[in-house]
């Protein structure tokens, strides 16, 4: 991201109020040929760069491609962790689903996010977009989930 923030700033210093349009990987190497004319330089930075104009949904849908069978099967049920997980603790909750992909905090809840794939509706469903624990005094009082689309 780093590299993708100062190419772009320097094609904007360099073009002093011309406008390039990013449109996709081509034009990006062509300015990129323009600035440095550094065939491995722009083709490193694209490589690099590819991944980070990907928006989360393209990211999600990789990573659900790259799910085997098995890996579908073995996710949770929506329903059981509904049941299973109010009044549970953060430990008990680690143990059930894994590591939360992100935590929040607002007052006195702390909210897990689940981003990667560990629930859905049923055994022929796609899992959930996102499945959030939310605790209160260290104990889970509600679970909020995304459905697939």
């Amino acid at each position: 991201m780093k590299s993708f923030v100062i190419l772009s700033a320097t094609l904007f210093l360099c073009h002093c109020g011309r406008t390039i349009e990013i449109k996709n990987q081509e034009n990006l190497f062509d300015n990129c040929m323009k600035t440095f004319n550094d065939r491995d330089k722009c083709r490193e930075f694209l490589s690099t760069s590819a991944k980070d104009i990907q928006t989360e949904e393209q990211k999600r849908e990789e990573e659900l491609a790259k799910l085997t069978l098995e890996q579908l099967a073995g996710l949770k049920l929506r329903k059981d962790i509904q049941d299973i997980l109010p009044g549970k603790n953060g430990n008990f909750v680690k143990g059930y689903l894994g590591e939360p992909d992100e935590i929040k905090r607002g007052g006195e809840r702390e909210y897990w996010v689940y981003k990667r794939p560990v629930s859905k509706y049923d055994a022929d469903s796609p899992p959930d977009r996102e499945i959030i624990v939310i605790f209160r005094k260290s104990f889970v009082e509600n679970i909020d989930y995304r459905k697939p689309r």
